[in-house]
């Protein structure tokens, strides 16, 4: 029986390297992508702090704008202007203090079935909140290439998540850091 056990553990961890091995090799994102996302957080990045909020919606991939659209029953034209409405909104008062993604400490990792690789990019941003101070959020951004080019999803909250599962089926699984915010002042 020990030698049975023991075979049983040596071939659980060779089965183990070998899928951290086809793993490691799934989390390659190649230089010319990774370009392309930085380039794709700057272009973001000056629309926020230009409080350019309804450009967001550009950097959602269109598959997930396409479930968000259905699940509520618009055109994806009508859904995006209503989002970039909404987005407008919620800011209308705050002033955005400072906003940034972290790509020097962004994870990069593959799915459950190893069909797609993609990015957690930690995300920061402080509002001033007129008569209430100044509130933090620390999040992650996905970052993920849908039909040859690279967008940007927050996903902070689990109706986030289950929006991009429900676009992304490959991400069921997929274990996503919970955000944080918190009044600072």
């Amino acid at each position: 029986m020990k030698i049975g056990t023991l075979r049983a553990i040596g071939l659980a961890a060779w089965l183990l390297a070998g899928s951290i091995g086809i793993q490691a090799h799934a989390q390659q994102i190649p230089p010319a992508d990774r370009t392309v996302i930085e380039s794709r957080i700057a272009a973001f990045d000056a629309a926020m702090k230009a409080g350019r909020i309804e450009e967001s919606i550009d950097f959602i991939p269109p598959r997930l704008l396409r479930v968000m659209a259905a699940k509520v029953g618009l055109s994806e034209a009508r859904l995006k202007e209503m989002v970039a409405a909404q987005a407008v909104a919620a800011v209308d008062g705050l002033t955005f203090l400072s906003f940034g993604m972290d790509l020097s400490a962004a994870k990069v990792a593959a799915t459950p079935d190893k069909s797609r690789t993609y990015m957690l990019i930690p995300t920061h941003s402080v509002i001033a909140i007129p008569d209430a101070g100044k509130m933090q959020s620390k999040t992650s951004t996905l970052a993920l290439k849908d039909e040859g080019q690279w967008f940007l999803v927050r996903i902070d909250n689990a109706q986030q998540v289950a929006l991009l599962r429900a676009a992304y089926p490959e991400f069921t699984g997929v274990d996503f850091p919970s955000g944080s915010t918190a009044i600072i002042d």
